[in-house]
């Protein structure tokens, strides 16, 4: 009789092992739902860092375009001449150097030009608007320059980037525009103004005063 028993354990065994293995269209079903999981997953870990880029992209911008309409806004203020080129595209500052001096011979110490500074739009490749860079001359004399921004600068539709009127005020108006279709084109515009503090008396009704 133990043989006899010893064979049906085996045999329950044997059934237990089938009744526990997959079936071909189970395993089929196991993993197309999980590769549609992976895809779910893929698909959400692609939108999560273009939407981070996206961001990133736009903080950069703005960043940018803060910090250049401060600097221009600073040094308008500083100026003793203010003027741009027909296009727009170039903003011209003179600058007193030495407010006890009259240099120029005038009678006034305070509003000579003693040395000049530029902002320029300048294209650094083809001829795309997307490549327009930003750059700062602090003295025009020399070639040392900085890119405040380095690409996609353009004027707004129907105005100029600079426009400088009543000879001490200058308007500023900037289209700032990232070009990778990745981070969905951001783009900032940048407006503002900035009234040289040592304008011609022809300009304002209150006296002038030097800085």
């Amino acid at each position: 009789m133990k043989p006899a028993l010893a064979h049906c354990q085996v045999v329950k065994k044997k059934l237990r092992a089938g009744r526990s293995a997959f079936t071909l269209v189970e395993v089929l079903v196991s993993l197309t739902l999980g590769l549609l999981l992976m895809a779910l997953s893929m698909n959400f870990f692609c939108a999560a860092l273009r939407s981070l880029s996206s961001s990133n992209a736009q903080g950069i911008i703005n960043n940018q375009g803060a910090y250049a309409l401060a600097l221009i806004q600073s040094r308008v203020r500083l100026a003793t001449l203010v003027s741009n080129n027909v296009s727009g595209t170039t903003l011209t500052l003179g600058f007193d150097d030495n407010p006890l001096v009259d240099s120029n011979g005038d009678g006034i110490p305070y509003n000579d030009q003693d040395h000049y500074e530029r902002f320029q739009i300048q294209n650094i490749g083809t001829t795309n608007a997307i490549t327009n860079a930003l750059f700062y001359y602090p003295d025009i004399t020399v070639t040392n320059h900085r890119v405040l921004i380095s690409a996609g600068v353009t004027n707004l539709p129907g105005w100029k980037s600079f426009t400088v009127t009543n000879s001490a005020t200058v308007l500023i108006r900037l289209n700032i525009v990232d070009p990778y279709s990745c981070d969905h084109y951001q783009s900032l515009d940048l407006q503002g103004a900035a009234v040289s503090l040592n304008r011609a008396v022809a300009t304002n009704s209150v006296s002038i005063l030097p800085y």
